[in-house]
C-alpha cells in the first residue's frame, strides 16, 4: 500500500453527494484521493512524508465550484487603480460627482471607468444621460456602469474614443439609445454595452498577469478551486495565454472552465480548442449566449407585461429565430450551451430549442445550461428534468431584490413589484426545481455580486436579507438545505461543467480538491454562515492556503 501525501482527518465530513456529515477521514496521495473512509482508522496510510490535518469539529468538504462568473472582468474591478464603485452614491448627481472626483486623483488613466451604479436606491430614479455628466466632466471619456453589468451610459468624450454616432446601427444583441430627435443620449444596453466594454480593458500583459494573480489568492482563500468563465469575458478576447503563464508560474490556484460565445463558433477551430483544453487546470468545455435581459431596466423577456410597466413584456437581446438555427447547428455538432435566460418568456423558448434539438437529434448526454432562471413558470418547471437541462441559480441576486425601497429595489430592481405576487412565487423557484428532478448548479455570478460563495448558501437556505428579513424567508417553501446548497456549490457545478466524475465531490479516484471551513455549516445558526471561514484549501492535492 502505497503511503498518502496528505490525510484530513475530522468529526464532519461531507462528501457531496449525502444529507449529512460523518467522522472520517480523506486520504489524498498526489492529486488524487485515495480513500474517504467513515469512521476507519488512516494509520496505515501515515508515513515519514504525510502531513496529517487533525479537523475537529471543522466541516471539511469537496472545494467550492463557481459555475458562472466573469472572473476576467471582475479581477480589474476589484483593482482600485482601474475602476471605481459607484454602488454608494444616492442620486445621479452624487454618481457623476464620484466620477469626477475618481478623474482628479487619477489623471493619468485613460478611462474613468465607475460600476455598480443602482438607480434604483435614489428617490429620482431616472439615468443620468450624456448631457448631464458633460455638465460635470467633459474632457476626458467617462463610462458609468449599470449595478446589471448590461448598461452603461457614457459622456461626449468617450461617445467619441468608441467611436460612435447617431448613424452607428444597433448590434443584433443590443442598443444604442437615441432620444426622440434620433440624438444620442449616451445609454448602451445589452450587446451596445459590451463591444464598449471591450476597449477599456486593454492593458499590458503585464497587467492582465499581475491582476489575475491577485485575485486567484482571493479565490483560493474563499475556499474556490473552480470557476466557469463565461463570456462575455469583457476584458479579453482569449485569456487563455496568461492562465497558461499563471499555470506555469505555479498560481493557477483555481481551476478555469471556459464558455466563449456561441458568435465565435465554427466547428474545426472549436473542436480544436475543446480538444487541446478538455482537461487540467484549464478547460473550454461548451458555448455561452444571453438571449435577454434583466428585470431591472425590463429587458428579461417575459410573457406577460411588466406589473410596473404594463406598456413592455421586456425583449430578447439576440434575433431570435436566428439564435435558434445557432443553438441548433451547435447542438448537432455535440456541443452543449450555456444560455442566459431571465424571464419567463426567455425560460421558456430556450427550452423550446433545447426539446427541438433533442428530436432532432437525439439524446446526446450534453450539459447544457440555463442560466440565472429567475421566474419559471410551474408548467415550464419539469421540463428541465425531463430534457436534462441544469438550472444555474445565484441566490445573492435574490437577495439584492429583497433591499431597499417599499418592496424591494434591490440592483435589479424588485422582482415582485417588476413581475406581481403571482408571478414572484415562482420567482428563484429552488425547492420547487429541486423537488421536480431539476440539478441545480449554484454561483455567485461575479462581479455583478461578490464571488464569496457564503452569501450565496445563506441565501438559498434563508431566503432573507442579511438583516434576516422577511421573517421567516421571502416565498419560504422555495428554501433548500444546507446540504442541497453545499451540493449544488460542488457537485451541482462540476455536473453542469461535465466535469463531475473529475471533481466535485471527495471520493476514491477524484482529484483531490478539499477544503475546511471553520465550522460545521450543519449545526449553526444560518446567520452564521455568513461569518464562516476557509481554513484550508487544497487543490489537486497540493496545500494552495493555510489560515
Amino acid at each position: 500500500m502505497s503511503k498518502a501525501t496528505i490525510i484530513m482527518r475530522g468529526n464532519a465530513i461531507f462528501d457531496g453527494t449525502g444529507t449529512e456529515p460523518f467522522a472520517g477521514s480523506v486520504v489524498i496521495n498526489g492529486n488524487q484521493i485515495v480513500a474517504v473512509l467513515r469512521e476507519n482508522d488512516a494509520r496505515e496510510y501515515i508515513g515519514e512524508e504525510t502531513k496529517v490535518f487533525d479537523c475537529g469539529d471543522q466541516l471539511i468538504m469537496p472545494g467550492f465550484n463557481d459555475s458562472h462568473t466573469h472572473i476576467t472582468q471582475g479581477a480589474f474591478l476589484e483593482d482600485e487603480d482601474f475602476s471605481f464603485c459607484v454602488l454608494e452614491a444616492t442620486s445621479k448627481e452624487a454618481a457623476i460627482q464620484m466620477a469626477k472626483d475618481y478623474a482628479d486623483v487619477h489623471p493619468n488613466n485613460e478611462w474613468i471607468y465607475g460600476f455598480m451604479m443602482n438607480n434604483l436606491i435614489w428617490e429620482d430614479q431616472t439615468l443620468p444621460a450624456m448631457a448631464d455628466i458633460d455638465k460635470v466632466i467633459s474632457d476626458r471619456p467617462v463610462i458609468l456602469q449599470m449595478a446589471d453589468l448590461h448598461t452603461i451610459i457614457l459622456n461626449s468624450a468617450a461617445v467619441k474614443k468608441a467611436d460612435i454616432t447617431k448613424d452607428t446601427p444597433n448590434p443584433d444583441d443590443g442598443i444604442i439609445e437615441k432620444d426622440d430627435n434620433g440624438e444620442l443620449t449616451g445609454r448602451l444596453y445589452d450587446g451596445a454595452s459590451f463591444k464598449v466594454m471591450d476597449m477599456i480593458y486593454s492593458p499590458s500583459d503585464e497587467v492582465y498577469i499581475s491582476v489575475y494573480t491577485k485575485f486567484f489568492q482571493k479565490m483560493k482563500s474563499l475556499g474556490i478551486t473552480t470557476v466557469s468563465l463565461l463570456s462575455p469575458y469583457t476584458v479579453h478576447d482569449n485569456p487563455i495565454p496568461y492562465f497558461e503563464e499563471m499555470d506555469r508560474q505555479g498560481n493557477l490556484t483555481t481551476r478555469v472552465i471556459m464558455y466563449p460565445n456561441i458568435s465565435t463558433y465554427e466547428k474545426k477551430s472549436f473542436a480544436a480548442l475543446r480538444r487541446n483544453y478538455s482537461s487540467g487546470k484549464l478547460r473550454v468545455m461548451g458555448l455561452k449566449q444571453l438571449i435577454d435581459g434583466v428585470t431591472g431596466v425590463y429587458t428579461a423577456a417575459l410573457l406577460e407585461p411588466y406589473t410596473n410597466k404594463p406598456d413592455t413584456c421586456g425583449t430578447y437581446s439576440v434575433d431570435i429565430d436566428e439564435f435558434r438555427m445557432q443553438a441548433l447547428n451547435v447542438i448537432k455538432d455535440g456541443v452543449p450551451l450555456r444560455v442566459h435566460t431571465i424571464g419567463d418568456k426567455a425560460v421558456r423558448v430556450m427550452l423550446d430549442i433545447f426539446e427541438e434539438g433533442e428530436r432532432l437529434y437525439g439524446k446526446q448526454g450534453l450539459r447544457h445550461v440555463q442560466e440565472h432562471i429567475e421566474t419559471v413558470q410551474p408548467c415550464d418547471q419539469p421540463r428541465f428534468a425531463q430534457l436534462g437541462v441544469v438550472g444555474s441559480m445565484s441566490p445573492t441576486a435574490m437577495l439584492f431584490d429583497l433591499e431597499g425601497g417599499e418592496k424591494g429595489n434591490g440592483l435589479y430592481g424588485d422582482k415582485e413589484a417588476a413581475v406581481g405576487a403571482e408571478r414572484a412565487a415562482f420567482s428563484w423557484p429552488l425547492r420547487s426545481l429541486i423537488d421536480q428532478g431539476m440539478i441545480l448548479a449554484m454561483n455567485s455570478d461575479f462581479p455583478v455580486v461578490g464571488i464569496e460563495p457564503f452569501t450565496e448558501i445563506y441565501g438559498a437556505v434563508t431566503r432573507q436579507t442579511y438583516d434576516g428579513l422577511p421573517e421567516g424567508g421571502w416565498y419560504p417553501k422555495q428554501r433548500i438545505t444546507v446540504a442541497e446548497a453545499l451540493k449544488a456549490y460542488t457537485w451541482g457545478s462540476a455536473y453542469c461543467e461535465g466535469c463531475e466524475n473529475d471533481f466535485g465531490t471527495l471520493a476514491g479516484g477524484m482529484l483531490a480538491d478539499v477544503i475546511v471551513l471553520d465550522r460545521n455549516l450543519f449545526e449553526v445558526e444560518p446567520k452564521e454562515i455568513l461569518d464562516t471561514n476557509v481554513t484550508l484549501t487544497v487543490m489537486e492535492g497540493e496545500v494552495v492556503y493555510e489560515k
